[in-house]
């Protein structure tokens, strides 16, 4: 038996790979030795996830590999697997290609996708704390312990969710309604919107954090012309609307688009305005 413990440095090097491998329970590894069991640190023999303190562990195994970096690789990627199921959902995570930094710690990316923006989600906090690894009959084992803070977990759940929040700014009283109609079509993409909140300039972060959703809907509607011709009324309508990805603060994409409402009275020309504008900002979501 060998026990070897590597910097965090070398352990980026051994991760960054696009293989995955498939989740590791203890019922499903090989046998080994009773010695190689019986030596083991403790950790190696607790339970797959363990909530402690501000932090979950998850524990990962690989078994017979062909050395000790392909052995410590699989063992953290089934550790990451299991970060996946935490949330409901049976995949096989991916290392990053190319890792980003965060506060000097790595990123990985899971096999979960924004249901919006179909970008792999991010476990951008956390940290390996122990790693062992052990000569099997057939090759090496190994064991990786990492440790995700309970605010990270929060923070992908919310991701996963993917609940959104609006506001309007208008002195239209009919758009209040009319607007309603863009939620279905968001709706049919992932994208839930379930609160209303005051039309404010705070920041994306401002707005994260007091709501704890993964989206926000701006949305300006006015009247930019009022005409009376012969007894018919004429108003024309601009809506201009941004959604904004909450866990990033960037902007996901802006709509502007402005029509004209005839009728015989006032309100029935700014009401069918305000239908026309919507449909056309629909045609483009």
């Amino acid at each position: 038996m060998k026990v070897k413990f590597v910097s965090l440095f070398f352990m980026f090097l051994f991760l960054v790979s696009c293989g995955s491998s498939p989740n590791t329970t203890e019922s499903s590894r090989p046998a080994v030795s009773p010695s190689n069991a019986t030596n083991r640190p403790e950790w190696t023999k607790i339970a797959e996830k363990v909530d402690k303190g501000d932090a979950v562990f998850f524990i990962g195994s690989s078994n017979d590999a062909r050395n000790e970096d392909e052995a410590i690789k699989k063992a953290a990627q089934d550790a990451f697997n299991k970060v996946s199921n935490s949330f409901g959902v049976s995949v096989k995570s991916t290392m990053v290609d190319e890792q980003s930094s965060i506060n000097g710690e790595d990123s990985y990316k899971l096999s979960i996708k924004s249901s919006l923006t179909g970008i792999p989600i991010e476990v951008k906090k956390y940290r390996i704390k122990e790693q062992y690894t052990e000569r099997s009959g057939r090759g090496h084992n190994a064991f990786v312990l990492i440790a995700v803070p309970k605010s990270e977990l929060e923070r992908i759940q919310i991701e996963i969710d993917s609940f959104g929040v609006w506001a309007l700014k208008s002195d239209l009283s009919e758009s209040a309604d009319k607007i309603r109609d863009f939620f279905p079509v968001f709706q049919s993409k992932g994208v839930n919107f379930n609160q209303e909140i005051e039309y404010s300039g705070k920041t994306a972060d401002e707005i994260f954090k007091e709501t704890k959703k993964a989206f926000y809907l701006k949305i300006e509607c006015k009247e930019t012309k009022a005409e009376e011709y012969n007894g018919e009324f004429y108003s024309v309508i601009q809506i201009k609307a941004e959604l904004f990805d909450l866990m990033t603060g960037k902007t996901i994409n802006r709509w502007t688009a402005e029509a004209t409402g005839a009728a015989y009275s006032k309100d029935e020309a700014v009401s069918n305005g305000i239908s026309k504008v919507v449909k056309e900002i629909i045609g483009q979501i």
